[in-house]
């Protein structure tokens, strides 16, 4: 077959079919045959991959920490959404740049400086100080390891370094923080009137007429928030293991097989001297010096002193050769043996050989076991058989229900009867969720996922907690669509009464400020006129926000007056001001106290980095190869 094609591929279809595969080459290059971004990237960066499971444990742990952060406000529907995910893409496409960036610059942690900030960290430490212990078990606890941990905390150490070197580099002036105090202390003088749309809005007029026509104009604004209400069957563990119970023999077997679990075992403390052992003669005087010691001990010597002369035990020679307790399985097995055959407290045992040498072994004290009698921890079995058997059964029950729904996801009846579980249905709610199974996040995000929405079908199973899950199906969908005119037209009614009124001031403003004059010359007499109140501010600051943030954004907008004040309409809450721009005055520097001047100085670093930190990441962007693979999102 291949040869008779091969016979065929020659002459004008061999031009031909070599026209064909040169057209991609042409407009694409051979480079985008060669260098695919790989299967399991999600984007290429440079010579960097992130892969598709490094994209998505990291935007879980960005969700968890928002859900942490956000508590009843977290939305888990909006945080999925497709921008949000690129957005956190994009963020850690910035992070492999910016490492790239360091470690061609040369910048780079050392271990002692990884392992000091790890050691810092209060999670990772007992009392005070770091705890081995405890740091591998917070790391299991979020599924990390210690290299993994290690090399994502070294990487963040390494990127972080980079902005440190920019604000570093940055040279700030006297002169530059001249200005910055200047321009922060700087205070503005006005006269002003002001006008409420209030009196306005008694005398608007508003008919059913325009209630119809803004309604129509403006329907968008009026819609009812789309719903659902959905059918769903739970299988929880706990439901299933109502009424389970054992017998008191099999309690007590149970006790009996698990003793050790209920009971400490006995201990022993115990002192001892060592004497090291190495050629034949050293263990014939090693022998000879035990035998020596055992009985000058028979004899009433006192055995700590010997220990303190004579043992090789650096670990118990200066406390006498005191042992502490001994629990079973914590010593070689010659010398637990020994121990736990002396019968009393003061009994010596005969010299025992292990690789450590030659013991001479004295029983101290016997602390009995303790612990829980059978009374004691009946009710514990019991609990342990009934959470054990109620995992059982509802990881067969689990198993049979995926079957069910696989081999039928339009109905949720037969699982229901199959199992023996109740088919519920919720109350109606939105995206936002709501009582009782529909306040859960999965729930929700199910409820209006394509599948159960569209499709009709029932949902994967869903896992609400441990040993607890839920299946989900459409019962009704209550589409958004716009309010009944009756229910929204008091709503309507006041918002153009609003807007009305707000026009009507704004024209009565404009009256105003011609009839002050271009210089305001006037707005004593016309404010007297009008019965308006008239205040005069010597100084307002940038930060006066007690007069309307509105007001004090709009007011420092303005062009400082040049040879006379100059008349302006500015924004209120509830109205508008006339104002008589007078005078600008810039702060003074020289009067400004060291403190003042170090943390203007320190605006303008930060300032000054973030623009060549942004600079700096736009020009990598472009000088760099970056592909992403969206539907790998």
């Amino acid at each position: 077959m291949l040869q008779a094609i091969r016979d065929r591929v020659t002459g004008i279809v061999a031009i031909f079919v070599l026209g064909l595969l040169a057209v991609p080459f042409l407009f694409f290059g051979l480079d985008s045959y060669i260098r695919t971004v790989p299967q399991d990237a999600v984007a290429t960066v440079g010579d960097d991959e992130i892969s598709t499971s490094e994209f998505q444990t990291s935007f879980a742990r960005y969700r968890a920490q928002l859900r942490q952060q956000q508590g009843d406000a977290y939305d888990e529907i909006a945080t999925n959404q497709p921008i949000v995910r690129r957005e956190h893409l994009e963020n850690m496409i910035d992070q492999v740049l910016l490492r790239q960036h360091a470690e061609r610059l040369g910048l780079e942690i050392s271990d002692a400086m990884l392992f000091r900030i790890i050691g810092e960290i209060e999670a990772f430490q007992v009392d005070g100080r770091f705890d081995p212990l405890q740091y591998q078990q917070l790391l299991r606890g979020t599924g990390r390891t210690a290299r993994g941990f290690e090399r994502e905390l070294r990487d963040d150490l390494l990127v972080s370094s980079v902005p440190s070197v920019l604000t570093g580099s940055v040279v700030i002036t006297e002169a530059e923080v001249d200005r910055m105090i200047s321009m922060q202390q700087e205070r503005r003088a006005l006269t002003k009137v002001e006008l409420s749309y209030q009196p306005f809005a008694d005398a608007v007029e508003v008919s059913d007429g325009d209630i119809e026509q803004y309604y129509r104009d403006n329907q968008q604004d009026f819609m009812t928030t789309e719903q659902v209400s959905i059918q769903y069957v739970e299988l929880y563990a706990r439901d299933l293991a109502q009424g389970l119970t054992l017998s008191e023999d099999e309690l007590r077997q149970r006790y009996d097989a698990a003793r050790q679990r209920y009971l400490t075992p006995e201990a022993r403390r115990a002192s001892h001297i060592l004497i090291e052992t190495g050629s034949e003669r050293e263990q014939h005087e090693a022998v000879a010096l035990m035998a020596e010691l055992r009985q000058r001990l028979l004899d009433g010597e006192d055995f700590a002193e010997l220990a303190q002369t004579y043992s090789d035990d650096p670990g118990s020679r200066d406390q006498g050769g005191d042992l502490g307790w001994v629990e079973p399985e914590q010593m070689v097995e010659p010398f637990e043996d020994a121990l736990y055959a002396l019968d009393e407290p003061g009994a010596l045992s005969e010299p025992v050989e292990t690789r450590f040498g030659l013991h001479l072994i004295r029983l101290e004290e016997i602390r009995p076991p303790e612990g829980m009698s059978f009374e004691e921890a009946r009710e514990e079995i019991l609990a342990e058989f009934i959470e054990r058997e109620g995992e059982r059964l509802f990881i067969e029950q689990t198993d049979r229900l995926v079957d069910m729904v696989f081999a039928d996801d339009s109905t949720l009846e037969p699982v229901a009867a199959d199992l023996g579980l109740e088919i519920r249905t919720t109350a109606p709610f939105s995206r936002q969720g709501g009582d009782g199974i529909a306040a859960e996040r999965r729930v929700i995000e199910a409820a209006f996922s394509d599948t159960v929405l569209i499709d009709g079908l029932v949902s994967d199973p869903l896992e609400l907690d441990r040993n607890r899950l839920v299946v989900i199906k459409l019962d009704e969908h209550f589409p958004s669509e716009p309010r009944a005119l009756a229910e929204v037209s008091d709503q309507i009614r006041q918002r153009i009464i609003r807007q009305r009124a707000s026009a009507e001031a704004r024209a009565e403003a404009e009256r105003l400020a011609e009839a002050a004059g271009t210089d305001g010359a006037n707005l004593e007499a016309l404010a007297e006129e009008e019965g308006l109140e008239l205040q005069t501010l010597d100084g307002v600051g940038r930060f006066d926000f007690e007069h309307g943030s509105d007001f004090i954004s709009a007011l420092f907008r303005l062009p400082a007056p040049a040879d006379q004040p100059v008349v302006h309409i500015l924004p209120k809450r509830d109205g508008y001001a006339i104002i008589r721009f007078e005078q600008v005055v810039p702060g003074n520097p020289a009067a400004a106290e060291d403190m003042e001047r170090m943390i203007a100085r320190q605006q303008i670093r930060f300032g000054r980095s973030d623009e060549e930190f942004s600079a700096l990441l736009a020009y990598l962007r472009e000088n760099t190869r970056i592909r992403v693979v969206e539907d790998r999102l």
